[in-house]
């Protein structure tokens, strides 16, 4: 069974509560071990992220060091390449990293299949993995911690549906195609479109691999071909950016709609401009804390209590921005928090 088809299983699990994990903090058995082992001051831990660019991987890593340190461990390395298409980079990251003989690995794999190999080789030479964010088709990963992009999908087209009265036509602006996430944002938005807003025609999805200059060129032809067009839907906040930046230089705001996951600094001020309707936001942070956690569950040959993990995002907008759990959720990620105390919004009460 892939790791795909164990989502599936798991979301079915999630609609009867059986695994829902809250965005606040991790229940007491998955984040407190047995006993600190003070060897953990000798080990090593890296996170392997899609890319360095972002500030989503980043807010991982932030996740990653808090847990590190509350557990005793040396450091988390950040370990990764500049672009998400360098697929062949992270596999070498990942043989590199079995090579210095770290502790375990933690990684968003940019593509499913590719990185089967290199991490089945790592836990086949000691080195445990967990996957974050996005996994590989192999059972050999100890956990895996994401977001339920299969339901923020669907929210995210509730959501547009809304915005743009049930009929038009919308564009659609996608990760990569082999990536486990990009397949399951696009798979759970167009069946919600389809089956809950027949009138709604959504474009063929086109892949930018969240470049946000792809995006915005990619979103243009969109528009050229289909004047008629009143909504886009980005499956990252690359395309995000680029929808808001067309949104903006064609002065359609307002007569456009637009709906885009996770949060930039570019993209988010852009939101507060208006030229996004909404974020689908996740958290990153929690990802990163409950992956080492269960990475030091498998280093002292524990039992993994949670070996998948679907957390839930929020749906963003003007209205809500304030609101406490969507304050703190966004002002977990350093580089908004910093843009939400420049512009001087404040957390509700």
């Amino acid at each position: 069974m892939t790791r795909n088809r164990a989502l599936k299983g798991l979301v079915a699990l999630l609609g009867a509560a059986v695994l829902l994990v809250a965005v606040a903090a991790p229940s007491a058995d998955a984040q407190t071990p047995a006993k600190k082992d003070p060897e953990n001051a000798n080990r090593t831990l890296v996170w392997i992220p899609k890319t360095v660019n972002s500030t989503f991987w980043l807010a991982v890593w932030e996740g990653t060091k808090k847990a590190a340190a509350e557990l005793g461990y040396k450091e988390v390395l950040y370990k990764g390449t500049a672009s998400q298409a360098d697929i062949a980079g992270q596999v070498n990251l990942v043989n590199d990293m079995v090579s210095r003989k770290v502790s375990g690995i933690m990684i968003a794999a940019t593509d499913a299949k590719a990185l089967v190999d290199p991490v089945e080789k790592a836990v086949a030479a000691g080195v445990p993995v967990v996957t974050l964010d996005s996994g590989v088709d192999s059972q050999k990963p100890y956990a895996y911690i994401a977001t339920d992009n299969i339901a923020a999908a669907k929210t995210a087209a509730d959501v547009l549906g809304r915005l743009i009265g049930g009929k038009g036509t919308v564009g659609d602006i996608g990760i990569t195609a082999g990536s486990q996430t990009g397949r399951e944002r696009e798979d759970g938005f167009v069946k919600q479109m389809k089956a809950k807003y027949p009138e709604v025609k959504v474009l063929a999805v086109q892949y930018t691999g969240c470049d946000p200059a792809k995006s915005l060129n990619i979103a243009t032809d969109m528009l050229t071909g289909n004047p008629g067009l009143v909504g886009f839907y980005g499956a990252c906040d690359g395309p995000g950016t680029g929808i808001a930046q067309l949104v903006k230089q064609r002065n359609v705001k307002g007569k456009i709609k637009s709906v885009s996951f996770d949060v930039s600094p570019d993209q988010f001020l852009l939101f507060l401009d208006g030229y996004l309707d909404a974020l689908i936001v996740q958290d990153p942070f929690q990802m990163g804390y409950r992956g080492v956690f269960a990475m030091d569950q498998v280093i002292h040959k524990q039992s993994v209590k949670d070996k998948l993990v679907a957390i839930p995002a929020k749906v963003v907008t003007l209205k809500n921005i304030s609101q406490p759990d969507v304050y703190d959720l966004l002002a977990s990620y350093g580089d908004i928090k910093s843009i939400l105390e420049e512009k001087k919004i404040k957390r509700g009460q």
